[in-house]
């Protein structure tokens, strides 16, 4: 698989999981710790190709950082990675764009599909 990931967690163990499930695919992979960072990183000149997105971080969460996501790059595909499944939220980020929500902790099966079907290659092994 080819491109680029970026996941953005303030949790160093959460990040570690996905970039641990992640880095077998042959994906590059680049990190921020707040929406902040991820922005920053993408004004900079940094393309990913999906973002895995926490919600709940400090200063700038998930679902304003994904409003500025969509303002700039509508059609990237942006997972959302949390422990909030409460259904009003899962609304709230859908309404915005989300690609997906998978559920924390990240289960490997299921991110590995939702990276085949946002990449548009089959789930690697």
């Amino acid at each position: 698989m080819n491109g680029n990931v970026l996941i953005v967690d303030d949790s160093l163990v959460a990040r570690l999981s996905l970039k641990g499930i992640v880095k077998d695919t042959g994906l590059t992979i680049a990190e921020a710790s707040s929406g902040e960072a991820a922005l920053e990183l993408i004004a900079s000149g940094l393309h990913p190709d999906l973002i895995f997105l926490d919600l709940t971080m400090p200063g700038k969460g998930g679902v304003e950082t994904l409003r500025e996501l969509r303002s700039g790059r509508p059609t990237l595909p942006v997972v959302i990675v949390t422990a909030d499944i409460q259904s009003r939220t899962i609304e709230t980020v859908k309404e915005l764009g989300a690609t997906a929500v998978v559920r924390k902790p990240a289960d490997k099966g299921e991110i590995l599909s939702v990276l085949g079907r946002c990449l548009g290659e089959g789930a690697p092994a």
